[in-house]
């Protein structure tokens, strides 16, 4: 069964979900699944995990982000982005690139941001995104995200936009981001536009469109990535045929060392038969077995 990652150009409109539903149609997939959720209106870099990969998802989902969001101040959004209701909210003509410059340090690090209403954030069992369609009211508890560095690419005073280029940790809303830099400067600012151009190793540049892969026919597989792209800075453990045997049956085996932590398990030609993780005797238990 082929299995990779497919670095995905998205384009604005379609939702991630929508993405996925299209590349599941390729020659040979059978399951399909994403590597962090794009808004319909943003474009960018969209993992696509195909068959076995999906089952390394919550690594990918830890690769840092990087995004370029275009802010305009001065309106609000109900959504928090163009998609929404946008209502004046504030004078533009107060904002500077030299006043957004000055404010934008105070939003790296480990911050405090209230996710958006409008989001796929569950609560109940339910996205708030449905509650909020139907009028509800949702709470939103703030939580914890990171940003590692932002800084401002441009300002157009006339248009009252910003470019900023942020990169970020898991679970950080660009959105909340710009709803939040207009409220620090007091004009008010949704976000207008949005590109991610990085994630982990994957860069826009190297992204496929859609409609190249689905026009491909077979040939879709050569934009394929290994698997275990994810896992590729763990130690590997190089198994013989009978090794990777008693690890598909979900034996352990012996760790090349001392040291603790996880491990890539190879097969006889480089393939990933599993992850696992080095237990107190020394020996790697399976965490995740791999198809053949």
């Amino acid at each position: 069964m082929t299995s990779g990652i497919l670095n995905v150009n998205k384009p604005a409109g379609p939702s991630s979900f929508a993405v996925v539903r299209t590349l599941r149609r390729l020659p040979g997939v059978l399951k399909a699944g994403h590597g962090g959720t794009l808004d319909p209106a943003a474009e960018g870099v969209l993992p696509i995990l195909i068959n076995s990969a999906t089952r390394l998802a919550d690594f990918i989902h830890e690769w840092p982000k990087t995004y370029v969001a275009s802010v305009t101040f001065g309106f609000s959004s109900d959504t928090g982005d163009r998609e929404g209701t946008i209502t004046p909210a504030g004078d533009p003509a107060t904002i500077t690139r030299e006043r957004i410059a000055a404010i934008l340090p105070s939003f790296t690090g480990r911050i405090q941001q209230v996710p958006p209403a409008y989001s796929a954030l569950k609560q109940g069992g339910e996205a708030l995104y449905r509650k909020a369609r139907r009028g509800e009211a949702v709470e939103r508890q703030a939580r914890l995200v990171e940003v590692f560095s932002i800084r401002l690419l441009d300002y157009d005073a006339a248009l009252a936009v910003a470019r900023i280029e942020v990169n970020s940790g898991r679970g950080m809303y660009v959105r909340s981001l710009a709803q939040d830099l207009g409220v620090a400067l007091g004009s008010g600012a949704y976000l207008s536009g949005l590109a991610r151009t990085a994630i982990g190793p994957l860069k826009l540049a190297d992204a496929v469109p859609m409609a190249t892969l689905t026009e491909a026919g077979e040939g879709w597989t050569q934009w394929l990535l290994p698997m275990d792209l994810p896992l590729h800075h763990w130690p590997a453990v190089a198994l013989d045929a009978a090794g990777a045997a008693a690890v598909r049956r979900g034996q352990a085996v012996p760790a090349p060392d001392t040291r603790g932590g996880h491990y890539r398990l190879l097969g006889p030609n480089g393939e990933l038969v599993a992850w696992g993780e080095a237990d107190a005797t020394r020996r790697i238990q399976p965490r995740a077995v791999f198809s053949a």
